[in-house]
Parts: structure tokens; C-alpha cells; sequence
């Protein structure tokens, strides 16, 4: 199983954005539709060996946290349209507006949930069954790195992660690049997904 967590410190976690200007007004939801778009979708399939966590740090009621699964997840429900993933992530908001237990999460649809988990605990939750690893331009190159077949991956949105985010990563997550410079989120998720994909063995 592949784990992707995307912290994203100003996507609003209420559904109070416009569709028809995602970067302007939603904190860059835009953003997260385009990074489950790469960690899902290929060209003529959907990838059930992935699991996305977004965890939505935006006004006006943060946190949030929504899950998708895609060994349960409908193929056709994620299309590679921002629009259409925007309304799932809108669809889930809107279920979590009466959750106020932490840790309780509402099944959406078919393998999406949300509830109202911290950042902390998708991570905790994550490491029981995970090697972790945060995503980042000063770690080890991601080809001299030797995969178990359970593996978690941190990384942050336009802003990245915060000093507090990454004391709390340390010990905890091997710190891992797929290069130099500072890439679009949603580009790192592809690279990830392409790297693991050659180190598997094709039929």
C-alpha cells in the first residue's frame, strides 16, 4: 500500500469557495484535486494500491481530514477534471459540518471519509502499518532508498510544512527527495508513483 498525506495550511475546510475560481478562493483546493488526480489515475486505469490523506488546516474550521481509499474507491467516481474533484472534496466537507468527535469519521461515498482528525493523527494512525518518509529538497535521493512494501509519504502544499510540523516528523520520518528544486505537489505524487512502479517487478 501506497500512503500519500498532504497537509495543506489554508484550504478551507468549510465549503464556502467558488467553483469557478478554486485558487482564489478555497486556499488552494485546486491543488489537492490535482495531487489525488496524480496519486490515483493513469491513463486508461485508477490505482487501488493508494490511500490519500488531505489534512485541511483552513478557515473557517480546521482541522479536517479527508480519506481516500482506493481499494474501496469507485473508478469512476475521481475523473481528472479539477472541477469534478472539487466537488468531492465539497461533498465531504459538507457531511462534516455536524462531526465533533476527533477521531469519528462519516464514509462519504464509496472509500472517501472525513472527520475532524489532526495532522498528528493521520501520521499516528499512518506509522502502525507504514514506513514513513517526508518528502522533502534537502533528503536522501529517493533512488538510493530500499522500500518496504508498506510505505507513507509527507509532504505539504504551495507553503510547505510548518517548523512545528517537521520537529514532529523527526525520528519519525526519513526525510527523502526527488530532487533539488521545489516541485509542484501534485508532480511529486506522479514521481513517487512512477519510481515505486519501477521497482516492481511487470508481469
Amino acid at each position: 500500500m501506497r500512503t500519500f498525506i498532504v497537509k495543506a495550511s489554508k484550504a478551507h475546510t468549510a465549503p464556502d469557495f467558488k467553483l469557478n475560481d478554486l485558487p482564489g478562493t478555497s486556499g488552494r483546493i485546486d491543488l489537492l484535486c490535482r495531487v489525488l488526480n496524480s496519486a490515483f489515475l493513469l491513463s486508461h486505469g485508477f490505482r487501488k494500491n493508494v490511500r490519500v490523506w488531505l489534512s485541511l488546516y483552513g478557515p473557517p474550521n480546521p482541522p479536517k481530514a479527508i480519506r481516500f481509499e482506493g481499494q474501496k474507491m469507485r473508478p469512476k467516481t475521481l475523473n481528472p477534471d479539477e472541477l469534478s474533484t472539487a466537488k468531492l472534496i465539497i461533498r465531504a466537507l459538507k457531511a462534516a459540518e455536524n462531526l465533533r468527535e476527533p477521531s469519528k469519521e462519516v464514509e462519504v461515498l464509496p472509500g472517501i471519509y472525513v472527520s475532524n482528525m489532526t495532522f498528528e493523527d493521520i501520521v499516528r494512525r499512518t506509522l502502525k502499518g507504514s514506513a514513513l518518509y517526508y518528502l522533502h529538497e534537502e533528503g536522501k535521493p529517493i533512488a538510493g532508498v530500499s522500500f518496504p512494501p508498506n510505505v507513507a509519504f509527507v509532504l505539504g502544499d504551495h507553503e510547505g510544512l510548518s517548523r512545528e510540523d517537521e520537529v514532529f516528523l523527526s525520528g519519525i520520518a526519513q526525510k527523502i527527495s526527488v530532487g533539488k528544486k521545489s516541485y509542484l505537489a501534485s508532480h511529486v505524487v506522479a514521481y513517487v508513483n512512477i519510481f515505486l512502479d519501477s521497482l516492481t517487478p511487470q508481469p
